[in-house]
């Protein structure tokens, strides 16, 4: 059998769009059933089968068991090209529905030449930081970015959308029943108990939107210029052992093929493939007139080259990348309002291994874990961080550790998060309404869901400013109880900033 005696490739292009908005649609599924109390079922398994999330953990020591799917998809182009690109990722799918997904573009032809060599410098600058324990460059994998921008932007919209739907049909009084029960089954869903509300939702509305934008520049530019996921793809896809193949005697170079390519991966000799841009999607063999395309083995390829420069540029650039993340600003002393969620490993872990997801804040039912802006420092940005003016960590939800897909919260049983000790409570005594202005107050003891009472009242006679004794009830913090769970300060009345606030009890990494 000769390398074009293979089976046809039609056929596989027209079925692609099935695939495509089937596995869009189960990551939206399943990141709408993430929620407390339904965390186990988790889109951590989704983000987990990532091959570049699986192999940063792995290299960082953790190993989840979505890591055999995730060694798959890593092995996938060897046979498939980067099918994952073209079936599967589902922020590939909402760029290539909304954009040109193919066409001259708008760049001159030498720069877009030059934009071959970007791959090159995404994958080694992602190597240097990850050589130098920093997983900041997860902050822009595709199934990262869909799950934080859907998380701070998509669900707080829907949120409000369907608040304001069910007020408005609600005045309606024979709709009073259907709203009751829509309601009820969105609860935790699309409703939430309180509006959703995470800082740096400008920068994510940023992001996304730059992804967009440079893909109607480029068609594509972002799945084959920019994404580190595609570029590690396109890296084993290199080495591609089945692939696009041309009947050289059928072709009869009319460009059919190359203009149909949505990833640019035909050159213009249209008999070769740049299979680490090939996403077997095999439009060509459906505009090709000849059908001179197949799928074969040994297919000829045409492999972009870095220069010698470029090579040491790009190995530079990662190395400098590292080191600053490393050594910089961003691995300062820690601050000591940072506060991690329970199971939060060591903070140098924390920066290694977050994929800056924000799956768990999207399982969090009181909104209180928040992306850190800066507390964290630049390396640290979009890490989960509690934020307990916003909200406390719930007494019965331990959903964070169970769908982080990197590790880096690790799962606790419920028991043990009750007693795992994330921070301290301090009282500003200068705020706080018994110690400043000789009033009754209870409400962080009150409120304290540690069975023993991490914090008491105790009564004594004070002096008041006009020289009155009175006999008053003032809280203090019994710090060998308390587990830095924010409910007191997030319930203290004293307004714009707590009387009694919550600080990390130690370093942790």
């Amino acid at each position: 059998m000769t390398r074009h005696e293979t089976a046809p490739a039609r056929g596989v292009h027209r079925m692609r769009r099935v695939f495509q908005f089937s596995f869009l649609g189960l990551f939206f599924v399943l990141l709408t059933l993430t929620v407390w109390p339904l965390g186990s079922v988790a889109l951590g398994v989704f983000l987990g089968a990532d091959p570049l999330i699986a192999l940063n953990s792995a290299v960082n020591g953790v190993w989840l068991w979505p890591g055999g799917l995730a060694l798959a998809m890593l092995a996938l182009p060897l046979v498939a090209g980067r099918a994952f690109c073209g079936y599967v990722c589902p922020t590939g799918t909402i760029i290539e529905t909304t954009t040109p997904s193919r066409g001259p573009g708008r760049l001159p032809v030498g720069v877009r030449k030059r934009l071959r060599a970007l791959p090159v410098f995404v994958l080694l600058g992602s190597v240097g930081l990850l050589l130098f324990a920093s997983g900041a460059y997860l902050f822009f994998d595709p199934l990262a970015t869909l799950t934080r921008t859907a998380t701070t932007l998509l669900y707080p919209l829907l949120d409000r959308l369907v608040r304001l739907k069910s007020d408005v049909a609600y005045l309606a009084v024979p709709l009073r029943p259907s709203v009751d029960a829509a309601t009820a089954a969105l609860t935790g869903r699309l409703v939430f108990a309180r509006p959703l509300a995470y800082g740096m939702q400008v920068a994510v509305l940023a992001m996304f939107s730059a992804m967009l934008a440079v893909s109607w520049l480029e068609p594509r530019m972002w799945c084959r210029d920019l994404c580190p996921l595609g570029a590690l793809l396109g890296f084993v896809g290199r080495f591609a052992v089945i692939g696009r193949v041309v009947d050289e005697d059928a072709c009869i170079s009319c460009g059919a093929c190359s203009r149909a390519c949505p990833m640019a991966a035909i050159p213009d000799d249209f008999l070769e493939t740049d299979t680490s841009r090939c996403q077997a999607c095999y439009a060509c063999a459906d505009a090709c007139p000849e059908n001179a395309v197949r799928v074969g083995v040994r297919p000829k390829t045409w492999l972009y080259s870095p220069t010698r420069r470029e090579a040491l540029s790009a190995g530079g650039l990662a190395m400098l990348t590292g080191f600053f993340a490393f050594t910089g600003i961003g691995r300062r002393e820690r601050n000591a309002r940072l506060v991690r969620p329970p199971g939060g490993r060591a903070e140098a872990e924390v920066l290694a291994l977050c994929s800056r997801c924000g799956q768990c804040m999207k399982v969090c039912p009181t909104n209180v874990l928040q992306p850190s802006v800066s507390a964290a420092g630049v390396e640290g940005v979009f890490t989960p961080q509690m934020d307990f003016r916003i909200g406390s960590c719930e007494w019965s939800c331990n959903e964070c550790g169970k769908v982080c897909p990197t590790g880096a919260i690790q799962p606790l049983a419920l028991h043990a998060k009750r007693t795992t000790v994330i921070g301290r409570a301090y009282i500003d005594r200068d705020r706080c309404i018994p110690w400043a202005d000789y009033k009754t107050c209870l409400v962080c003891q009150e409120l304290c869901p540690v069975p023993e009472k991490a914090i008491v009242i105790n009564t004594a006679e004070v002096a008041m400013p006009g020289g009155t004794k009175v006999k008053l009830g003032r809280p203090e913090v019994i710090a060998e109880r308390c587990i830095g769970c924010g409910v007191c300060e997030n319930a203290c009345p004293v307004a714009y900033r707590a009387a009694i606030e919550v600080y990390a009890s130690a370093p942790q990494g």
